[in-house]
């Protein structure tokens, strides 16, 4: 019995994880379109490969029509450009005329200002022994290496970002790890709403899951009108209905004063649930998500014979 109350406390903290995290990213990811931060981190990384002291590769590369096409108006940067379009545009940068050639390629690359990168491209002309396909393809290679180093830093930042944003949602919604978990230990009640709460969801989005092939929070193709009705419906839908059901909120907590002294008790105590959340949040809902499923699976193989059934029921309705 004392297992089972652990496990159903678990499973709230993991579900108002996932939904906190669900809203943290699509918030991120709607910060991040409005600032273009992610052509700023691909701008950078190709400044970074294409590094001269005059910047004539660089300047011509982004002002080159294949790239210009990319971008969703003049002020911005693409946000994505394949290896392909590097390749090519690279090389009809250094020797534009038909029928080119190896040596046509390293002749060109020789005109270039002395730069690391001049060095880097006579090191791909050595290794391709003639073949201009063979040159292409290293070009390709280095390119995909420094995407993947540039997608090591968008993480990076993304993980610093949420945890701000898990940390002000947290306090936002008053969100307070220990506090939540205390709260579902002593209330058999709370347990099983939000234990149903989370059933439902996992039915509802492991259909979705199945059908996507994974689970999605905020397609990158989606735009910043549906990322906004995405973050209301995930505020009123979803969020508000748990946090409610888990008593979080202010209503609770005593008035504020500066010179309240219950009040800055309140606050302190508050502080490290805020900050364990958090650093939940920043683990992202797919995470959560599939923990979710893997100990409700495991709740139900010792649950009892009605909880079963109405899981089942919950399933087959919104399927």
């Amino acid at each position: 019995m004392f297992g089972i109350v652990i496990l159903e406390v678990v499973l709230g903290l993991i579900f108002i994880y996932l939904l906190l995290s669900l809203l943290a990213t699509t918030i991120n990811e709607l910060v991040m379109r409005v600032i273009y931060s992610r052509g700023k981190n691909l701008h950078k990384a190709l400044r970074t490969m294409l590094d001269d002291e005059q910047d004539v590769l660089c300047k011509k590369f982004f002002a080159h029509p294949l790239i210009q096409k990319l971008k969703k108006n003049k002020s911005d940067f693409p946000s994505y450009i394949s290896h392909e379009y590097f390749s090519t545009v690279l090389i009809e940068l250094l020797y534009k005329e038909e029928n080119s050639t190896l040596q046509h390629v390293r002749e060109a690359i020789h005109q270039l200002p002395d730069s690391k990168t001049k060095e880097v491209l006579f090191t791909f002309v050595r290794e391709a022994k003639g073949d201009l396909d063979k040159f292409k393809e290293n070009i390709e290679k280095w390119y995909q290496e420094v995407m993947n180093q540039a997608t090591g830093w968008y993480k990076t930042r993304v993980q610093q970002v949420l945890f701000v944003l898990g940390l002000v949602i947290s306090m936002i919604f008053n969100a307070d790890t220990l506090r939540i978990a205390h709260h579902l230990s002593v209330d058999p009640e709370t347990r099983r709403q939000i234990i149903e709460q989370a059933q439902a969801y996992i039915a509802q989005h492991d259909s979705i899951a199945k059908n996507a092939g994974s689970f999605s929070m905020s397609p990158q193709d989606t735009t910043v009108e549906v990322l906004k009705s995405r973050i209301y419906e995930l505020i009123n839908e979803e969020v508000n209905i748990a946090t409610s059901t888990l008593g979080m909120g202010w209503q609770t907590a005593p008035p504020f004063h500066i010179r309240e002294a219950s009040w800055w008790a309140y606050l302190g105590k508050s502080l490290v649930g805020w900050i364990l959340t958090a650093f939940a949040i920043t683990l992202g809902a797919p995470f959560w998500f599939d923990l979710l499923k893997k100990i409700m699976n495991i709740r139900a193989a010792g649950a009892r014979p009605e909880d079963v059934k109405k899981f089942k029921q919950i399933a087959n309705t919104e399927s």
